[in-house]
């Protein structure tokens, strides 16, 4: 009786049958799948390629515009001065445009729209109308600034604007009509360069949705209404009606077949730059692709059955220890070692499994000790001190050490008449954009934000860390808070009616810093008669004024222009102080 022969290689065929049935499937799954990710990263390269065209037409545009604008509101505050004769500001007029850039003519018009002076730079011929329309003279009455609708000539395409200039004694407008013959340029140059032949590949319309700009010099002179074709057919209603600016990409058919294209409408005008591409030339390597990732998988599929065909008895053993190690990893057994030592990539993952449980035991311990440190943040507020506490290098205990540092408050002048006449919310809203602004300005000239006493902000610099000038940050500081306001009163004053002015105090002296409140709630601030100082001279301090005392003066003599008061008595305190002025 002949012995039965015992099956051999049963493990390389079976890991063959699993490997073709369930690693070939879903190797053409993930092949198919990189089809899908080339083309997603073609999408994102044609959609990266579409927004650099829009930002860099939409910079020329912008900039054309912009700084048009720009000039008008710059003539309109040279003009509004009340004890200059209209003669005198008819002659700063023609001074305005000979050197502001973007303006070579501006008109001026009464109140009726009527003009009444013109100035040109030398050797400019564009005609002013004798009147201005009544819809850009409504427009520039109600906002101040306003653009009309473009017209197209032969020079290349134009755009009137027109500013409100109010005087005691009369209302004048300004005028100009901004040649965007630079647009076209550049318009034909980037459908040059970025896109070759296709000359319908960007080009700018207005806010009634007509062409104005266009590689094709004769749909740009029909000004071609394209509000119900291509991209704009396609976007949602009032897209292009939003207050900022909007960029909005889409994939859209068309009468040369599907197009992938892209719309920007400029924040500081009602112009739109729109950038388009036929879909099939965008993806036109994704047919290639298909047929060459099907070749590869194929060919990987074939070699790994093989592979697993050789290498199934060696395998086998490594594999059973290495799952072995797995388990006592799941188990969270992080001292284990894997023991594999097969000389190949199987001892590799032996390793870097083995270092992967050390990592993780450290990483437990980092985590048990950041879950300490987190808890003591919960009782710290100054952000200059996370870094020392997660380090260990400020103490929590409670108490504080004397130091000389310098201190500031900032008041909101006339919060009461503020809150009188606004809603909570209103007043709410507009004093956390006041601080948020307030803060960053202390931050960044290194100092530490102590707290927010209803509409007043304290800070201090010099701790926790030494600041030999901290006296000329703080100052530094303060005339940067009333710079700003300059520029946040405007969008105050226009959306909110209100002005905000400020008054500051400033104090050098010698305190005590540290940690003051309870062992479960503490907050690291600084105490003394310094402190209490400079909020008397806040509280004397007129609205949009710095006042320093003499300590403050005598450690930053020469970065300011100090005017003495001389000796004050502040509210509550018998002594005198050296008061100082700090000018602008």
């Amino acid at each position: 009786m002949v012995a039965q022969a015992r099956p051999r290689g049963r493990f390389g065929r079976r890991l063959a049958v699993v490997i073709l049935v369930l690693v070939i499937a879903p190797l053409l799954a993930v092949g198919w799948r990189l089809i899908g990710v080339n083309q997603d990263a073609l999408e994102d390269a044609n959609r990266d390629l579409l927004f650099s065209v829009l930002d860099d037409v939409s910079h020329t545009l912008d900039g054309t515009v912009t700084q048009s604008a720009a000039g008008l509101v710059a003539i309109r505050q040279a003009l509004t001065n009340d004890q200059a004769s209209s003669a005198e500001r008819a002659a700063h007029l023609t001074e305005l445009v000979a050197v502001l850039p973007g303006l070579t003519v501006v008109g001026l018009y009464d109140e009726h729209g009527v003009k009444f002076n013109v100035a040109r730079r030398v050797g400019d011929t564009t005609p002013l109308p004798d009147a201005l329309p009544p819809a850009l003279l409504a427009a520039a009455a109600a906002t101040g600034t306003a653009i009309g609708e473009v017209t197209r000539g032969p020079a290349g395409p134009s755009v009137p604007m027109a500013a409100q200039i109010t005087l005691p004694e009369a209302t004048w407008y300004a005028y100009t009509a901004v040649s965007l013959a630079p647009l076209d340029t550049r318009v034909a140059e980037v459908a040059r360069d970025r896109f070759g032949d296709n000359l319908d590949s960007v080009f700018v319309v207005d806010a009634k949705l007509r062409v104005i700009s266009h590689p094709d010099p004769e749909r740009a002179q029909a000004m071609v209404d394209v509000s119900q074709s291509g991209l704009f057919a396609h976007l949602p209603p009032g897209s292009l009606d939003q207050p900022v600016a909007l960029i909005e990409y889409a994939t859209y058919p068309s009468p040369a077949g599907e197009m992938v294209g892209a719309v920007r409408r400029l924040p500081s005008s009602t112009f739109a730059v729109v950038a388009q591409l036929p879909r099939a030339r965008v993806f036109a390597s994704i047919t290639r692709m298909r047929l060459i990732v099907v070749v590869v998988v194929g060919i990987a599929g074939l070699l790994a059955a093989i592979a697993a065909l050789v290498l199934a008895r060696q395998l086998s053993a490594p594999i059973r220890r290495l799952v072995t190690f797995a388990h006592r990893l799941a188990a969270r057994e992080f001292t284990a070692v894997a023991d594999v030592h097969t000389g190949d990539e199987l001892e590799v993952l032996g390793a870097a499994m083995t270092d992967a449980a050390q990592a993780l035991a450290a990483s437990d311990a980092k985590l048990v000790e950041e879950a300490s440190i987190r808890s003591d943040l919960g009782r710290y507020l100054p952000a200059q001190l996370v870094d020392k506490v997660v380090r260990r290098e400020q103490s929590l205990q409670l108490g504080g050490h004397r130091r000389t540092v310098t201190v500031l408050f900032a008041d909101v002048a006339s919060f009461t008449r503020l809150t009188e006449n606004h809603p909570p919310d209103v007043v709410v809203t507009i004093l956390n954009q006041l601080f948020t602004i307030l803060t960053e300005i202390v931050f960044r000239h290194g100092g530490t934000v102590d707290k927010f006493i209803g509409d007043c902000v304290m800070a201090f610099w010099n701790a926790p860390d030494d600041q030999p000038d901290h006296a000329a940050r703080a100052l530094a500081a303060a005339t940067d808070m009333l710079r700003w306001l300059e520029i946040g009163n405007e969008a105050w004053q226009a959306k909110h009616g209100v002005t905000i002015h400020l008054a500051i105090g400033v104090n050098t002296g010698e305190v005590v810093v540290g940690n003051f409140g309870s062992e479960s709630r503490m907050t690291y601030t600084c105490i003394g008669d310094s402190v209490n100082v400079a909020a008397r001279l806040e509280g004397i301090a007129r609205p949009q004024q710095i006042l320093a005392s003499r300590a403050t003066r005598d450690a930053a003599p020469g970065a300011f222009d100090y005017v003495s008061l001389g000796e004050q008595r502040l509210p509550g305190r018998l002594e005198t102080v050296d008061v100082y002025e700090v000018s602008l």
